[in-house]
């Protein structure tokens, strides 16, 4: 993970109000560790990385642009660190997100993702998107657009250096 976006993940995690040394339940999706992690932010969680591939920091594999498993743990808080410009239906996957949440918990989404202006890399960390692998930056209006209908709380930011948008989704809306 980038600076930035590490940065921008304890922004959002301060501005949560959650208390950072408490015994979260935390779903980090899109949890394979290809380059660093960002566990240290909340150094007394019970972290469970789920993943599509097996992997360095996987616990879980789930396509996680299907439904959450009605059988699957539930979670305090969900991470998802520049996962979703590698995901063709990432509307979906953050609808997953909202399902993974406890309710009556935090119920926290931290997101960072590429956006706009940012230039293309590949899912395991190569400087290019591997031949077949889908990548598209995601705006932030349309990130904002997208939780909003999900969450009471949604607070979504843009950094045009690196070009990264960071959202912030807390309280889930009853479906």
């Amino acid at each position: 993970m980038h600076p930035e976006a590490h940065a921008g993940l304890a922004r959002m995690l301060a501005d949560s109000g959650l208390t950072p040394d408490a015994p979260w339940r935390v779903l980090d999706l899109g949890g394979r560790n290809i380059n660093g992690s960002i566990r240290a932010l909340l150094p007394a969680a019970e972290w469970t990385g789920c993943d599509i591939e097996p992997g360095p920091g996987v616990d879980l594999l789930h396509d996680c642009t299907t439904p959450w498993p009605a059988h699957a743990p539930q979670f305090d808080v969900v991470v998802c660190t520049e996962v979703l410009e590698h995901v063709e239906r990432w509307p979906l996957l953050l609808a997953t997100c909202a399902q993974a949440l406890v309710r009556g918990g935090p119920e926290l989404l931290l997101v960072t993702c590429a956006s706009d202006g940012r230039p293309p890399h590949g899912a395991a960390g190569a400087p290019q998107p591997a031949a077949g692998e889908w990548y598209r930056n995601v705006p932030p209006l349309a990130l904002n657009a997208t939780l909003g209908p999900l969450f009471e709380i949604v607070v979504v930011t843009y950094q045009a250096v690196p070009g990264d948008a960071y959202a912030r989704a807390q309280r889930v809306i009853p479906t």
